[in-house]
């Protein structure tokens, strides 16, 4: 999700990332020169830490209300910023002191003080917990299988997709006969702040019921991250309005359908851009293993050669399989030796 937003009378776009704090790029941060708090260490989606500056905007303009000494960090590599045209993110740090709702139907996002102007049913409310640091909003859910467990989830809409269970949550619910476990395998799959995360051992999971305050998502495809959280991500967005209240604490989520079955098949393998080039990040099935590992270079998806694009077209071009359900891969293996692997979705 992108916004605009006004800074000294300039316009700049910001993707609105509640899992995050408030961010601009290096070049936002040479034009505006604002005042320097501190360093910080910081941890991205894949865990790993860095130190970043901490700076304070004295205002920002979203529609029309004003954001008065925000604290921001300022990002040190700006490559997905620049790839994506937007000059930072908006995060939780500076809408803790409001409403916000999410709209996917008419593509708005609402930011009030006022709950009463948003219509909003409490039988679709579950609590919130915000963190001390940032107020990143947190909510529980109930996942089902054989039994039942629930997780808290960080509502995460700079994350894509729909579930992500952290590995320290998988650890913990494995052996609880809640989820199945389709594939494990080692390798990274995102590129998170601070780069694309090191080689961990991933596992692919089928959760049967997902509820979240009463909406009820079947069959729900979802991975392991090594992040600290484990994430609901922009992907709910698309099937229900969805408000966080920072304010009374409150989480909603009013879905446009009471169940979803979300059944679907994937791909074997996981395909990243790392070091300017696209790569095998994670080969799920084990038969394959002896036709391709991890960090292959992807030479090309059936006529499509990815060689001649940019890191910066990879990342735009996104979900490579999406409408496919049979792919071929040109790859390049690391003693040069080129082959082709035929890949099915089931």
């Amino acid at each position: 999700m992108v916004v605009k937003a006004t800074i000294n009378g300039k316009v700049y776009r910001f993707i609105v990332d509640t899992g995050a704090p408030n961010m601009i790029t290096k070049a936002v941060y040479d034009e505006l020169k604002p005042a320097v708090l501190k360093k910080l260490p910081v941890k991205d989606a894949n865990n790993q830490m860095d130190s970043l500056t901490i700076v304070s905007l004295s205002e920002i303009t979203l529609g029309n209300i004003v954001f008065n000494d925000i604290p921001t960090l300022v990002a040190k590599d700006s490559f997905i910023f620049d790839c994506l045209k937007v000059d930072g993110f908006i995060g939780s740090n500076m809408l803790r002191s409001s409403i916000v709702q999410f709209s996917s139907k008419d593509s708005t996002m609402t930011v009030t003080d006022q709950p009463e102007k948003l219509s909003l049913d409490k039988k679709h409310s579950s609590d919130l917990l915000l963190n001390s640091a940032q107020s990143c909003p947190f909510l529980k859910t109930t996942i089902s299988g054989k039994k039942k467990g629930s997780v808290q989830l960080l509502f995460d809409t700079g994350m894509e997709g729909l579930y992500a269970i952290a590995l320290k949550h998988y650890s913990l619910l494995e052996s609880k006969n809640i989820f199945e476990v389709l594939a494990s395998s080692t390798g990274s799959t995102t590129l998170a702040l601070h780069g694309t995360g090191n080689d961990t051992t991933q596992y692919k999971l089928k959760i049967p019921e997902l509820e979240v305050n009463g909406a009820v998502f079947k069959n729900v495809m979802a991975q392991t991250t090594p992040s600290e959280n484990s994430r609901i991500g922009a992907e709910l967005l698309k099937y229900g309005i969805t408000t966080v209240d920072y304010q009374n604490k409150k989480f909603y989520f009013e879905p446009f359908q009471s169940t979803l079955d979300l059944q679907s098949g994937s791909f074997p393998v996981t395909v990243i851009s790392k070091n300017d080039k696209l790569v095998i990040g994670i080969v799920w099935d084990d038969t394959l293993k002896d036709k391709m590992k991890v960090n292959d270079e992807v030479i090309a998806i059936d006529e499509i050669d990815y060689t001649r694009l940019s890191a910066c077209e990879m990342l735009i071009k996104g979900k490579l399989f999406e409408g496919k359900t049979k792919a071929t891969l040109t790859l390049r293996s690391a003693d040069g030796t080129i082959n082709k692997v035929d890949l099915i979705k089931k």
